[in-house]
């Protein structure tokens, strides 16, 4: 029974943080920590970069650079940004502090930042980071396990520059007038999401399968 008691404590000790619903945390220690965890789920791996993405999450929609996300009833939209990989973009950010949070986000050789914005009883998310941004509408239950998961995909992004350089190089012009444009800023008052609602879900590019990994093309 000793044995039993102290085990118990062990893994108390180790584990005590996985133990805290992370709804109790602070929405600002959620972000700190998610960029420094490592991060073992699994990758989806495309042409010149690749990503994870949480358990019981899954790609439903893929048009180019860009992903539909899902979990459950919510919807996450992902833009990997190749052009500014390519060239190193520095990244403009300014607070805005007329929203629920806006702050910058860095760690190690990355930064990026994120918005929140509440929207009658909902929260819209906007988040750039590690060169490749995201978009959700949740719910406040669902806001700071949401905050967690995107700041974890973006964080988890690793790029293929030798890859991206040829891509970049054979179609800078499509990439920045398409791609690159897609995704300004909602501080420029220009929402992927309204992109979304205008144009309806993504076509599927037939690049997309149901694989839990997908091979890189040569």
């Amino acid at each position: 029974m000793k044995k039993i008691v102290a085990l118990l404590i062990l893994v108390i000790l180790f584990t005590g943080c996985s133990l805290k619903n992370i709804n109790d945390d602070d929405i600002n220690n959620i972000i700190e920590n998610a960029v420094k965890e490592s991060n073992s789920d699994s990758f989806k791996v495309f042409n010149g970069y690749k990503f994870r993405i949480p358990q019981g999450f899954k790609i439903v929609g893929k048009n180019g650079n860009n992903y539909k996300i899902q979990s459950v009833d919510s919807y996450y939209y992902l833009y990997v940004d190749i052009v500014s990989r390519h060239y190193k973009k520095d990244l403009d950010f300014i607070r805005d502090s007329s929203i629920y949070l806006s702050r910058e986000i860095k760690y190690n050789d990355k930064n990026g930042y994120i918005d929140i914005t509440k929207v009658d009883e909902k929260y819209y998310i906007e988040a750039e980071y590690n060169y490749a941004k995201m978009e959700t509408i949740l719910e406040e239950k669902d806001l700071k396990q949401g905050v967690y998961n995107i700041i974890r995909m973006l964080s988890s992004v690793e790029y293929n520059d030798l890859i991206l350089n040829t891509l970049v190089g054979e179609n800078v012009l499509n990439y920045k007038e398409v791609e690159f444009n897609l995704f300004e800023s909602t501080q420029q008052e220009n929402y992927f999401m309204d992109y979304v609602e205008e144009y309806g879900t993504y076509k599927d590019d037939n690049t997309l399968v149901d694989e839990d990994v997908i091979k890189e093309r040569g």
